[in-house]
């Protein structure tokens, strides 16, 4: 087992560049992208399990949280994830990203294996979500030794502590500054590596408090709040060597936490979504080569943006020298909005940004079946939006392309987008519209119908609130 030394540690930030396959690498130092291809070239869904149901009338799904208990039972989670897979497939997702992938109550190995093999028929990459410091570790829940919560119930003094000196118990925190950590996380990931069928990682420090013993205390230069970007710098390398010397090709997401646009504060580590502080470049530059960055946008696009009033601009760009950048949202979850929900406008707006900010990938929740159909589209406007179909990610192309025939023509997918709209534009409204909505529904194919009938049920369940 490798020694973190901090000297150690300290040449992994200096590791050199990795020749690996198209989605497991960014793009090396140097390297110039080719000028045709799309603009968007790498795809995914993110996913917790608890919340994730494409296998439909089953008891035990749940709408929103994070590291939920899982209610449902193992057939169930095998087939939420496969219906989801083969969807990936036909539509141009590249990953999956699945938080709580190993459980014991939903299968543990043996559930992953049975996906692994859908995931390579399907040509798309099962991403198991880590947390390094919080978040359960590699193996989420079970008796396994590559389990955090199990390691700190074996090795208490390990736990991170709080300012009042307290064992920050809830979400297993890990006290980012021992090399024991170090360790526990490098062997369960090259223990994931040989094991699983895995294509990669996201992996995250953890966003619900940082350690504030005296070893982090001592290491830290810079301000925290619920996370820490030097926290990022220590641990995404140690993460990486641990990853690459199993399965060099393997595609590694970095979670950030954070948008790219410098903080109004300077002297700011900021909270969850906001800008990034001057200190994030300097991190950065000593996250390993050849992974993708992860940040996230919804308080600089719509609707969020109407009231947070924070704005993207030309600084807030992301260099794609020697990384790669994923742009992520949380549209149609409970997090930012209401599951489900139509968001193909707002998702719009994020591509188009992100395009213009050096981004070349794009993630979204994946959790809701697109039998929903708000959901249906919003995934569709994933496949389409920064696509060789539709590179300037123009709303417009897409309503008249992929949406119009799914919904009647293109003045009925324009009126179906008003429609949706009238949550937050005009509540008031919806009684009157769902005449209009119903009525679609007698005019057209049962598929067609059937989204229009989605829309009006969805309206109506609001109308009561009027």
């Amino acid at each position: 087992m490798t020694k973190y030394t901090r000297r150690k540690m300290l040449r992994l930030t200096a590791a050199g560049t990795i020749a690996t396959s198209y989605l497991g690498k960014a793009v090396a130092a140097g390297e110039k992208q080719d000028a045709s291809a799309p603009p968007v070239q790498a795809r995914m869904f993110w996913t917790w399990d608890h919340s994730t149901e494409w296998a439909l009338n089953r008891p035990g799904a749940q709408t929103m949280g994070a590291a939920n208990p899982y209610h449902r039972n193992t057939e169930a989670f095998v087939e939420d994830y496969t219906k989801l897979l083969q969807w990936c497939r036909r539509h141009h997702v590249d990953a999956v990203v699945i938080w709580g992938l190993l459980r014991d109550v939903h299968g543990g190995t043996d559930s992953v294996k049975r996906l692994g093999a859908v995931a390579a028929k399907s040509n798309v990459r099962i991403l198991c979500g880590v947390g390094l410091a919080a978040y359960g570790g590699v193996y989420y829940e079970g008796p396994s030794p590559y389990s955090m919560a199990r390691h700190l119930e074996k090795y208490p003094d390990l736990y991170a502590t709080n300012e009042k000196g307290e064992k920050m118990r809830w979400n297993y925190h890990a006290c980012p500054s021992r090399p024991e950590i170090h360790e526990h996380i490098a062997e369960s990931l090259q223990w994931l590596f040989k094991t699983l069928p895995v294509g990669g990682v996201q992996m995250e420090t953890g966003d619900t408090g940082v350690c504030q013993c005296a070893k982090c205390k001592e290491r830290r230069r810079y301000p925290v709040a619920g996370s820490s970007w030097e926290d990022m710098a220590l641990m995404y390398p140690i993460a990486a060597e641990a990853i690459r010397s199993v399965s060099p090709d393997a595609m590694i997401v970095c979670e950030t936490y954070t948008h790219p646009q410098p903080h109004l504060n300077p002297k700011l580590q900021g909270a969850f979504g906001e800008g990034k502080p001057p200190w994030a470049d300097e991190c950065i530059d000593r996250f390993p080569k050849n992974v993708f960055v992860q940040w996230v946008c919804d308080q600089f696009v719509p609707p969020q943006v109407k009231k947070s009033g924070l704005k993207w601009t030309e600084a807030g760009k992301v260099s794609s020298q020697q990384r790669r950048h994923v742009m992520r949202a949380h549209f149609g979850t409970y997090w930012a909005g209401r599951r489900g929900e139509l968001a193909i406008d707002w998702i719009s707006e994020m591509v188009q940004k992100s395009i213009a900010s050096g981004f070349d990938a794009i993630s979204l929740f994946g959790e809701v079946s697109p039998v929903n159909s708000g959901s249906e589209l919003n995934y569709l406007a994933l496949e389409n939006l920064g696509s060789a179909a539709n590179p300037k990610a123009d709303l417009s192309v897409f309503v008249d392309k992929v949406a119009a025939p799914l919904l009647g023509g293109p003045a009925q997918a324009r009126k179906y987008l008003k429609y949706a709209r009238l949550l937050d534009d005009d509540k008031n409204a919806i009684p009157a519209a769902l005449s209009d909505i119903y009525a679609e529904c007698g005019k057209h194919p049962a598929q067609v119908a059937h989204r229009w009938a989605w829309l009006g049920n969805y309206l109506a369940t609001f109308a009561d609130q009027v």
